[in-house]
């Protein structure tokens, strides 16, 4: 399915450079549960490991890594990252290596970079979700695990959910995501990546977490 509206970089720039200061106190309140289960699930299946956080925005998911992964940050959000800086102080995370200001279709490491990356909240709100799943895909080592936490548009149209996505969709590019996300979007068939888990969260299973790996070799 074609989204209604292009998402451009600086529109995810415009939208959370307004929403930076009350995330915290508003989005965040609903999303801090699914994020820190998210955490807690990849702690149980990787210790002592590189862990990269795919638009890490403020930080909320940071808190709740395990002390023995090394984590990295990255956000296209000048404005989120400074309040995750101020978070990683403030707790005092001495196990987070970096908050990096980057976009995540250009990601700027090494191939096989990390054990592990993490993306909560993101897929639906970058211009072109199938790019940053293969940059995903290029830094995550052999044997590596992605974790992908997003709402994708409901599978039958005549549910309340998928009406309320439709309407919503036009103002894609003012409200910084797109409600009518498809996970065909994200291209899964071109990518090394292999889907092993998927589980559901949310009222009416409105989110998504796809567990997915890359061959060991």
């Amino acid at each position: 399915m074609t989204v209604h509206t292009q998402i451009r970089a600086d529109d995810v720039r415009r939208s959370y450079a307004k929403w930076a200061g009350h995330y915290d106190f508003t989005f965040a309140l609903f999303g801090r549960r699914y994020i820190r289960k998210i955490v807690r699930r990849l702690n149980r299946a990787l210790h002592g490991h590189r862990v990269l956080d795919v638009g890490t925005g403020t930080g909320l998911s940071l808190p709740y890594f395990a002390p023995d992964c090394a984590v990295t940050g990255i956000d296209l959000s000048a404005d989120m990252l400074a309040h995750a800086r101020k978070r990683v102080q403030r707790k005092n995370l001495t196990n987070v290596e970096g908050l990096l200001e980057m976009d995540a279709s250009e990601l700027e490491f090494a191939d096989a970079s990390f054990d592990s990356v993490m993306a909560t909240f993101v897929m639906s709100v970058v211009p072109d979700p199938a790019k940053v799943l293969q940059e995903i895909c290029r830094v995550t080592r052999p044997g590596g695990r992605v974790y992908l936490f997003n709402h994708f548009r409901a599978e039958e149209d005549e549910t309340l959910l998928a009406m309320v996505e439709r309407k919503i969709a036009p103002a894609s590019r003012k409200i910084g995501f797109h409600s009518d996300f498809s996970r065909e979007q994200l291209h899964l068939d071109a990518c090394e990546l292999h889907l092993i888990d998927e589980d559901y969260f949310g009222p009416m299973d409105m989110f998504t977490l796809l567990t997915l790996q890359k061959p060991a070799s």
